[in-house]
């Protein structure tokens, strides 16, 4: 691999650099100054009260295909696979170089790459001809940005207090399910393909159950895999202890999920079936903070209702 950067003049580097990136010297500066624009204006959004809407989420790459639309030319010649290829393979560049520039970690990018690329979709698909009837020059754009003020104002934001609920039929009585609870805690169990992209505590500081303790969760988040260390901590108060529920508070999160999601506290209600079942259901009890409700909304709900399920197979019906 190092051999391939082994060039004695600048043409040669410059030759073999075009092999890994298919661009003509014209296009790269195109595609470069696309990414300092697009990086200019995410910096912007991200330093002001915007960053959580869909401003964010889907003004921004819906200008980046228009952007990539109106500066990078393609040849005529190309079928309309090719053309939407390298449109979604341009898009990708700008995306990828503009998150490494702001410092943007993985998890932020694997979330936003499908709306990133529906937008991209969505306007290649009214501009593929480049043939600019009305609807495609007003209607589109103003469609687009009616949806990008999600969020800006009072008026144009959705409710964002939510709660996701598992229930699940275990083996064993409610003293001995809450017993599993008071004792130390270890994640080990296999996760949810979704939750697998997400790390989960280096450190658990819990294994009690009486009202009032503090259970402390540390978490590393490497951003770029090995590299670009995020360090926070999660802490969970027992707020109430009951026969048959045990209540929780979130007292402090300066963990990486604070970014994306305020989580309030969770509760367990117990019931007792008789014949040595019990069914058990763990609700999260949280605030959506990103906008679009239509994309995070359903994406949050699916990640908390799994994780209350790992959590009851981890945690409560452990053996």
């Amino acid at each position: 691999m190092l051999g391939f950067f082994d060039c004695s003049d600048q043409a040669a580097w410059y030759g073999r650099l075009m092999t890994l990136f298919p661009y003509n010297r014209s296009q790269l500066i195109r595609i470069l100054f696309i990414v300092a624009i697009v990086a200019f204006v995410i910096r912007a959004l991200l330093d002001s009260r915007f960053a959580t809407t869909s401003l964010l989420y889907l003004a921004v790459p819906f200008a980046v295909s228009v952007l990539i639309h109106q500066f990078i030319p393609y040849e005529v010649e190309n079928s309309r696979g090719r053309q939407f290829f390298n449109h979604l393979r341009d898009a990708t560049v700008v995306m990828l170089a503009t998150s490494f520039i702001l410092f943007e970690g993985f998890i932020c990018v694997l979330m936003f790459m499908p709306i990133y690329y529906l937008c991209a979709l969505i306007h290649y698909a009214f501009t593929r001809n480049r043939d600019y009837s009305h609807m495609k020059v007003v209607v589109l754009p103003l469609v687009v940005g009616l949806l990008s003020l999600e969020g800006v104002f009072p008026a144009t934001s959705l409710p964002r207090k939510a709660e996701a609920t598992h229930v699940a039929v275990l083996d064993g009585s409610i003293a001995h399910l809450k017993a599993n609870m008071a004792a130390p805690i270890e994640f080990e169990g296999d996760r949810n393909w979704f939750l697998s992209i997400f790390p989960l505590p280096v450190k658990v500081d819990a294994g009690t159950l009486n009202a009032g303790d503090i259970h402390t969760l540390d978490f590393i988040y490497k951003r770029w895999f090995y590299t670009n260390v995020h360090e926070g901590q999660f802490s969970l108060e027992i707020s109430d202890v009951g026969d048959d529920f045990v209540r929780t508070t979130v007292i402090e999160n300066t963990s990486y999920l604070a970014s994306y999601v305020q989580i309030d506290g969770t509760e367990v209600q117990f019931r007792d079936l008789g014949d040595g079942q019990t069914e058990v259901s763990l609700t999260v009890h949280y605030h959506r903070k990103l906008d679009p409700a239509w994309y995070f909304g359903p994406l949050q709900s699916y990640a908390f209702e799994r994780s209350a399920a790992y959590l009851i197979d981890t945690v409560i019906a452990r053996k």
